[in-house]
């Protein structure tokens, strides 16, 4: 049996709203179950769109909930770095919306964290 890649979102905006639920909506093994956004009210109509259980309010909650097990960060690249880090520390795999980091220094330590953690980290153009 296959285990369930339990996602949760980090940024909602037009790509990930537009491109990536749609598309991990129609994975059997895939479940987005939680979400964090910029405000309540636009992480409550994404939840409300794709059936998403958990609403969010800071994106470190979305890394510490404890059914999470996979992040996708969706949020402008400034934050990119800090999310993945941070992911990748707490022991879950990384889909980060490309543009990776602002800088190449940003990149190296977004790097150095994967290796340190051994887990999948890698970026996802949408579909």
């Amino acid at each position: 049996m296959t285990e369930m890649v339990r996602i949760g979102i980090i940024g909602a905006g037009g790509i990930v709203r537009d491109r990536h639920l749609p598309g991990l909506s129609r994975i059997d093994s895939v479940e987005v179950i939680a979400v964090c956004n910029r405000t309540s009210e636009s992480t409550a109509r994404i939840a409300d769109a794709y059936g998403i259980r958990y609403r969010l309010e800071d994106w470190r909650e979305v890394i510490a909930h404890p059914e999470v097990n996979t992040v996708l960060i969706g949020t402008w690249p400034y934050l990119h770095r800090d999310a993945s880090v941070a992911a990748l520390q707490a022991g879950k795999p990384v889909f980060c919306q490309a543009r990776m980091a602002r800088n190449a220094s940003e990149a190296r330590q977004m790097r150095n964290a994967q290796r340190a953690s051994g887990l999948p980290a890698m970026l996802c153009p949408p579909p």
